[in-house]
């Protein structure tokens, strides 16, 4: 459930489907909220622009968090992934490419990559393109945009999507959405605990 806290401020979204930098978000215009999709807590935003009303909801079925403009789902935006913490991290790609998200062939993998200034726990991995889908990104005309190389879920030169581990839940793998334009998800808010006694 999302609770207002104040007021404030996967799929390349186009200048019409993307909802404006959060940087932007001012006055009334926004609330922050908080989700809680199994035992990872984040802070998101709803707001309200002449565009529609941009905010998130959970979807237990993913589970994560997903982007909407008033009635139209936009993004999936945050998504857990059970894995084994025994096992490397790369095992999870099987199932990536199972669900469609990433092509279902071996030339997209984990790779570690440095976004954001985050607690030692935590490591983050971006799909990237390796063989023949590396040399077809390297050979696209510098005045064209590419479509993202791996998939939904994989890097892309038009917005920032990734993967991350954190010791203090190793159990899960945690897809982020930061699109291109913001997708109100706050992942430097990210932070784990116990489940409240209604969902035990």
């Amino acid at each position: 459930m999302a609770v207002c806290l104040a007021s404030c401020a996967g799929t390349h979204l186009s200048p019409a489907t993307a909802p404006p930098a959060l940087a932007e978000a001012a006055g009334n215009a926004c609330v922050i909220e908080h989700f809680q999709v199994e035992n990872l807590h984040v802070d998101g935003q709803s707001c309200r622009y002449a565009t529609g009303h941009w905010h998130l909801r959970l979807e237990p079925a993913l589970p994560g968090l997903a982007l909407w403009r008033d009635e139209e789902r936009i993004d999936t935006v945050v998504q857990l992934f059970p894995r084994d913490p025994d096992v490397p991290v790369d095992t999870v790609l099987a199932t990536l490419r199972t669900r469609g998200y990433i092509p279902p062939d071996h030339d997209c993998v984990f790779e570690p990559a440095k976004l954001w200034a985050a607690p030692r726990t935590i490591a983050f991995f971006q799909v990237q393109p390796v063989g023949e889908r590396l040399q077809r990104l390297k050979a696209t005309p510098r005045d064209e945009v590419p479509d993202p190389p791996c998939g939904d879920y994989g890097w892309s030169t038009h917005g920032v999507r990734y993967f991350l581990t954190d010791l203090r839940a190793p159990q899960w793998l945690v897809y982020v959405n930061e699109g291109q334009d913001g997708t109100l998800v706050n992942p430097r808010t990210l932070r784990w605990g116990r489940r409240p006694p209604a969902f035990e």
